[in-house]
């Protein structure tokens, strides 16, 4: 099933990568707040399952990186997780949290990363009726396409970080809505969306999402081409276009 396209409120969605993670914490509510206020009307969020099952936001699998603590995020519960300072005194939030405060006001790009997340945030997205706010994505097809499974009815990305894959064939065995490029290593990604791709992605009832993107000239070259998003660290950039 093949989801019809969000209208974004400008030509395409702006979307905060992590939140306004340049400039605050990522992935908490304080980044998501700031990422609104600088303009941004979509915001990318990562989710992993505590051990107790609960969706809780935060990039990596483990909590090093941007929290005080040490672990696995898999093997903490919701109240160990909530201990933890994620930066400037925030806490990790759950995706409970964020819906209730963001849902119906912006874009939700949510990335699947932990095990069993395609249920858990299926689920969670239908309790607060948002089916027409988000965008699921991953790196996994198989989560892509879990999702597919249990909701057809809500719009998917499959990611990719490679220039050399076969887009197409990777979005159908994720049966995704959209494709999603991480090119954001790449010295010059807007060369590399040709007339040709975007071509190749129509025929193929394919999105076009570009992902992380914080290099002025490059945004501005990629808010002429026919994108359905742009992610950025940086959202107060991508509304100079």
């Amino acid at each position: 099933m093949r989801v019809p396209p969000k209208s974004p409120p400008r030509h395409h969605w702006r979307i905060a990568h992590r939140g306004a993670s340049a400039y605050e914490p990522e992935n908490t509510l304080r980044a998501f707040r700031r990422a609104l206020e600088l303009g941004a009307d979509g915001i990318e969020l990562d989710v992993h399952l505590s051990q107790d099952g609960h969706p809780v936001v935060i990039h990596d699998a483990s909590v090093e990186k941007t929290t005080d603590g040490k672990g696995l995020v898999a093997e903490m519960s919701l109240e160990e997780l909530r201990r933890l300072d994620a930066g400037k005194g925030e806490r990790i939030p759950t995706l409970e949290e964020v819906l209730h405060e963001f849902g119906g006001h912006c874009l939700l790009l949510i990335e699947l990363k932990g095990e069993g997340t395609p249920q858990a945030v299926v689920e969670t997205v239908r309790r607060h009726r948002l089916e027409n706010w988000v965008i699921l994505s991953s790196f996994d097809p198989t989560k892509v396409a879990a999702v597919k499974e249990i909701a057809p009815e809500l719009e998917t990305s499959v990611l990719t970080g490679s220039w050399e894959v076969d887009f197409v064939a990777l979005a159908e065995e994720a049966r995704a809505d959209c494709i999603q490029f991480g090119w954001e290593r790449h010295p010059a990604p807007h060369t590399l969306l040709t007339p040709e791709l975007f071509q190749r992605a129509q025929e193929a009832g394919l999105r076009v999402l570009c992902w992380h993107e914080e290099r002025p000239h490059v945004i501005a070259a990629l808010s002429r081409m026919p994108v359905y998003g742009i992610c950025s660290d940086r959202p107060d950039l991508l509304v100079k276009d």
